[in-house]
């Protein structure tokens, strides 16, 4: 039979086993339900009659029941999504050991066939899976841990891929097969980056190349950064690995011991779908300013990060630029961390006395300077306090509970902190900026025109708190993940070094800066010296045309690689006045109606400018949606936004609108804000100037 002829006939055996398949366990998870709410009725009937133990072993067993349900939905779930989309390649592999070929076939979850007794499809995860990512036709082979070792050797297993078929399925149907010899066949590719881009962030464990599947596969580096151009997959990469962690690490690894800091909330709602789609729960997202919300207690009211972006963006105020370029720089950081380690390192103790219980100075020193010396300041005082409970209730000969004695050993760790090292935070900070002055000039603290504290000083403030207090609460976290890593000054990485002990990977861009700065690979390695640094050069969002108008944008020095995707050249247009600016805009999205485009974006300087925009175009009976913090919420169609909130979000065409002429980008934390706004675009990108 035809290989193609044979293809589509299994793909439509398969469906309709994994469609029964489906019904079954609908039935079964029925019935489940059915059981556990009959063992309930039970248990609430017979209560009286039953002593304590048997109460807790059958609400035990009505626990495990309602778990067992969930599991079986869980799995009815990702069936439905197979049902869509069953697999996206088959192999015919032929193991050294064996004189039999396998058609091995690769989806977004795995079915093992209950008719045929074997797998029919295999995770994309799993490490079989490295024969369709590493290996074009002939001599291939993947590893296994060994179940038997126990420091973690694996086995090897070779043989030769005799054929490569790569499929494309559309609305649950297959509409092509395609022979390829090389891993992902260009034309495939080209013809799936040519689509209109999802309203939200869809998997593409199709079209994984070779560089993003070795970080995805990752399970080595304890701190990994990835640094990718625009487009180069970062995000894409971000969360398949999550998936594939959570898929190979299933023992140790659960989505409650991770974490994703996410750059905003519009960003959080358009990767919503990704992890489900991949078979896995949900991760638990924050964003930065819940870390200054948790932990920093100070009078003033604090700039938020959206603040910030604004205040740089329209900036005026070149002290405050200057100031928040010294604040956010590794000497800075080196200074005020000497300080720090300086003045705790001087504490003049003396002799501490609790009710009649004495502790000499020559103790506390050492156990201060010595025995703890790798904790926290006042964690430090914590622990001593212990002792001296200790020996008060020695020497009193006094019995207290555990509560009592921890509010006992509370009470003296902060005797302790009063007497020898109380400090206001502000004033401490003050302190060093007084002291620093030779070296960085006549620095202050800085306030909104509002009076609010900026935030640039707001995470030296947090990294100081968390330095003196010490915060355990993120210590259950193995495994944290960073977007937009170039948005975070070195103290707010170091503040990451301290809240969280497992293993760390950074994304990022360190040219899509909000304002010039130090490149924070740099900042990361200082932090963490045997950080893995993995570059991305090449850009699959945009066409080749696009890529290099956003790389003159910002020089010789930035070079993303395009595919070979063409299209329509950028178009540069001016307007001298807001209402022939939406005039110009109008015309333009008129011109883009009978291109189907799914998601079409106008982009701003600031928010203010964005909302101004959108109102003129709604005024005129456009319909378009305003995105900001407040209103995360994406759909499709016509949006406007701040280019700045736009960052991992693609459209296929932007509209970037530039308060300023084209001659007047010259500043270049100008052309850094006009490069993650045009970088946005898959097939059309329109750049108006002012005149």
């Amino acid at each position: 039979m035809d290989i193609k002829k044979e293809e589509y006939e299994y793909f439509r055996e398969l469906k309709e086993e994994l469609s029964a398949a489906s019904e079954k366990l609908d039935e079964e998870i029925e019935k489940e339900k059915a059981a556990v709410k009959e063992f309930k009725g039970y248990i609430n009937e017979h209560y009286a009659e039953m002593d304590e133990k048997e109460v807790r072993e059958n609400v035990d067993s009505a626990g495990n029941m309602a778990l067992l349900v969930n599991a079986d939905m869980e799995r009815l779930r990702n069936l439905g999504f197979m049902i869509e989309n069953p697999y996206f390649a088959r192999l015919d592999y032929l193991p050294d050991d064996s004189k039999e070929e396998l058609n091995l076939r690769f989806g977004s979850g795995s079915f093992w066939s209950e008719k045929d007794k074997k797998v029919k499809i295999f995770d994309w995860r799993a490490p079989i899976a490295a024969l369709y990512y590493d290996y074009d036709l002939g001599r291939a082979s993947y590893s296994v841990p060994d179940p038997d070792s126990r420091i973690g050797e694996k086995l090897n297993y070779s043989g030769v891929i005799k054929e490569r078929l790569q499929t494309v399925v559309k609305d649950g149907e297959l509409v092509s097969v395609a022979e390829t010899g090389t891993r992902v066949l260009d034309k495939l590719l080209i013809e799936v980056l040519g689509g209109n881009a999802p309203e939200k962030m869809r998997p593409v464990i199709s079209t994984i190349q070779k560089e993003q599947n070795d970080i995805i596969r990752d399970d080595e580096s304890e701190v990994l950064v990835v640094d990718g151009r625009a487009g180069s997959g970062k995000t894409v990469i971000a969360m398949h690995r999550i998936a594939w962690l959570l898929y190979n690490n299933k023992r140790k690894l659960g989505t409650d011991n991770m974490l994703i800091l996410s750059p905003n909330n519009i960003f959080t709602d358009y990767i919503s779908r990704i992890l489900p789609e991949l078979m896995e729960n949900p991760v638990p997202e924050k964003q930065w300013d819940d870390f200054i919300s948790e932990i920093v207690f100070v009078d003033t009211e604090a700039e938020s990060k959206a603040e910030q972006a604004e205040a740089v963006k329209n900036a005026g105020d070149k002290l405050r630029l200057k100031h928040l370029a010294l604040k956010t720089s590794m000497a800075f950081y080196r200074a005020f961390e000497k300080y720090f380690n300086e003045y705790f390192g001087n504490i003049s103790f003396k002799d501490f006395h609790f009710e009649k219980t004495t502790f000499p100075k020559e103790k506390l020193e050492k156990m201060f300077m010595v025995n703890f010396q790798t904790l926290p300041p006042y964690e430090r005082f914590h622990n001593i306090a212990y002792f001296i409970m200790d020996d008060y209730l020695v020497l009193s000969k006094r019995n207290f509970t555990e509560g009592r004695q921890e509010k006992v050993q509370g009470q003296i760790r902060d005797l302790l902190i009063r007497q020898f090292a109380e400090i206001d935070i502000m004033e401490f900070y003050r302190g060093f900026l007084n002291s620093v002055r030779d070296d960085f000039g006549e620095i202050e603290i800085t306030y909104t025109e509002d009076g609010k504290l900026s935030y640039e000083d707001v995470q030296v403030l947090l990294w100081l708190q968390v330095k003196l207090y010490g915060v355990k609460t993120y210590y259950g976290i193995k495994h944290l993940t960073v977007d937009e890593m170039q948005d975070y000054s070195i103290f707010q990485l170091a503040v990451i070094k301290e809240l969280f002990k497992g293993r760390i990977s950074f994304y990022g861009d360190r040219h899509q800066l909000l304002y010039n700065g130090e490149p924070v690979t740099d900042a990361i390695s200082l932090l963490w010296p045997g950080a893995v640094i993995r570059e991305l050069k090449k850009s699959y969002r945009s066409t080749a045309e696009i890529t290099a108008y956003c790389n003159a944008l910002l020089g010789d020095g930035v070079k993303a690689e395009a595919v070979e995707r063409h299209g329509k050249e950028p178009e540069e247009l001016v307007y001298e006045s807001e209402d022939e600016l939406t005039a110009a805009l109008e015309k333009c999205l008129d011109g883009l109606k009978d291109k189907n485009y799914g998601s079409i974006s106008i982009l701003c300087e600031n928010e203010e400018e964005a909302y101004g925009v959108f109102r003129s175009l709604k005024d005129d009976g456009r319909d378009a949606v305003f995105l900001s913090e407040q209103n995360a919420g994406y759909h499709g169609g016509l949006c406007v936004m701040s280019a700045f909130l736009a960052k991992g979000m693609e459209f296929d065409a932007v509209l970037v609108v530039s308060t300023r002429p084209k001659t007047g980008m010259t500043d270049e934390n100008d052309r850094s804000l006009m490069y993650i706004a045009c970088t946005r675009a898959l097939h059309e990108l329109y750049v108006f100037f002012a005149k």
